[in-house]
């Protein structure tokens, strides 16, 4: 990827200030370059004038400056975006302090309202999810953010004037014994105030750092096995059960709380409850976090701006685009191969006696189709071992962690034995028919490859029939020479005979004859 331009970030929020760059290629493919926070607490700095105070000025300018330095010594940025959200808005002496700002530092601090806020919430999660449907909540240090989508529209939003900063401040700083009490009240009315906020059965997606380390809490404690955090779902009840694990524990044990960011052993507690009232007054069965948030959701504007997009058409399409792009994977070859893959699947679908529908077993044939060969980007004699590996330990957006871990299976499949002890960490995120099917549709992907052993091409088209004792008879019609494809597909038909419990026989004709 040749970076020809950098985009800086300077997210200013009530709680931490955050300097992002993301390096820019010609073809707006992306990456992440740099990532620094400060933990600088802006809320606590809001004296009773409702005024950002001298020493929060201070704080505010000596992080800024510090950035900006970092800012100065990259090259080709070409965009600085600073923006502002809950903390300055509140503040009256904003405008002296953006003003202050623009003399000491250079930037321009653009204050974002409350709604502008949430809209880049949820432009973030449609742009880097797979849920169409949901509702986001984004709580930060002194604000949180609310929406509603459908279809990946947005219908709904708000704003509320309440953050993790300030419930702190407001129902646990004294050491109030009711403090939980008298903010699970305080949210019920609040969000009681908006019907779309109650009772629509919806996924709740959560953004920003609460979100997260409830996710990375859940998954140290359920001894997960995936890698990644975005896209992570938490059940209701496991999300209730923490909720209420976290409010029983004392400061210095959720300090030492494998998961929990120690700047936020305190404020977890009423951002922990906030997101919880939510997902129970909306009757939804999952609380899910987006791991993109604001600064995706600004990022995103501006890029697909560049590329006249309103949003991006289909996320997982453009993970895979991306994905191509950064693993070498030929586009030509791995085409080819799908095609030759659906000529088989569509001769013995009817012998999967699996409950899945079609659709479903087209889209994972189609996407492993597309991934199999990402593990000879690191090693060509271990390609099936690095498929696997890398696909259950990158984070790819628009796909669940189920299916990312069904992908990894298929696209990765060698023999029976592999798919076994491949499965084995995951077995509580796969079931014995899943696998049956897995082993089916990667020995389909496999015998595909097999007939594009060269990648010349060479075979045209399959023709794959049933006998009525529903034996498989695949017929390849070839040009040129198919000496290598032959070899192949008959070594390795025996993958397919086992997965179908039937005898497959291969004949290559030539299609010239």
């Amino acid at each position: 990827m040749e970076i020809v331009q950098k985009h800086a970030m300077i997210d200013i929020g009530s709680n931490s200030i955050r300097l992002v760059i993301i390096g820019v290629d010609r073809d707006y493919f992306f990456k992440e370059l740099l990532n620094f926070k400060a933990v600088a607490r802006l809320s606590n700095f809001i004296d009773e004038n409702n005024n950002l105070s001298r020493e929060g000025t201070s704080v505010l300018l000596t992080v800024l400056k510090r950035f900006q330095s970092i800012i100065e010594r990259e090259r080709d940025v070409h965009v600085v975006d600073a923006f502002a959200t809950a903390a300055m808005r509140k503040a009256k002496n904003r405008e002296a302090v953006l003003k202050l700002i623009l003399e000491q530092t250079g930037l321009t601090v653009r204050l974002l309202s409350g709604i502008k806020e949430a809209y880049y919430g949820y432009y973030a999660i449609i742009n880097s999810t797979f849920v169409e449907d949901g509702i986001s909540i984004d709580i930060g240090g002194g604000s949180t953010e609310v929406t509603m989508f459908k279809n990946r529209k947005l219908i709904h939003s708000h704003s509320f004037p309440f953050g993790a900063v300030t419930l702190y401040k407001t129902f646990y700083k004294n050491g109030d014994p009711n403090a939980g009490e008298k903010l699970e009240a305080y949210i019920k009315k609040a969000f009681s105030s908006f019907d779309w906020l109650c009772g629509n059965q919806l996924p709740i997606i959560g953004i920003g750092g609460t979100a997260r380390n409830l996710a990375r809490i859940d998954q140290l404690q359920e001894h997960y096995p995936m890698v990644g955090l975005h896209q992570y779902t938490i059940p209701r009840d496991r999300l209730d059960e923490l909720t209420k694990k976290l409010a029983s524990m004392t400061l210095e044990e959720r300090e030492s709380m494998d998961g929990l960011s120690k700047d936020r052993a305190d404020i977890i507690l009423p951002a922990s409850g906030v997101i919880n009232m939510l997902v129970k007054m909306n009757h939804g069965n999952t609380f899910m976090l987006s791991g993109d948030g604001l600064r995706e959701g600004v990022f995103y504007e501006w890029v697909l701006g560049q590329r006249g997009e309103e949003r991006i058409p289909y996320v997982l399409n453009e993970s895979l685009r991306q994905m191509r792009r950064n693993f070498n994977l030929d586009s030509n070859h791995t085409s080819y191969v799908k095609t030759l893959a659906f000529q088989v699947l569509e001769g013995i679908l009817v012998l999967l006696k699996e409950k899945v529908s079609d659709r479903r077993i087209a889209w994972l044939l189609s996407h492993s189709a597309d991934l199999a060969y990402l593990g000879e980007f690191v090693n060509n004699e271990s390609s099936s071992a690095q498929t696997f590996y890398l696909l259950t330990n990158i984070n790819i957006n628009g796909i669940s962690h189920h299916d990312r871990l069904a992908v990894a299976l298929v696209s990765s499949f060698k023999n029976r034995s592999n798919l076994i002890d491949f499965a084995k960490p995951f077995q509580q995120l796969v079931t014995k028919e899943e696998l049956r099917l897995y082993e089916t549709l990667g020995a389909v992907l496999r015998l595909a490859h097999d007939f594009d052993r060269t990648k010349l091409h060479v075979v045209d088209r399959l023709s794959v029939k049933l006998t009525k004792k529903k034996q498989v008879q695949i017929t390849a019609y070839y040009h040129n020479d198919a000496y290598f494809e032959e070899q192949a597909a008959q070594r390795h038909k025996k993958h397919l005979e086992r997965a179908l419990k039937t005898s497959v026989a291969i004949q290559f004709k030539n299609a010239d004859e």
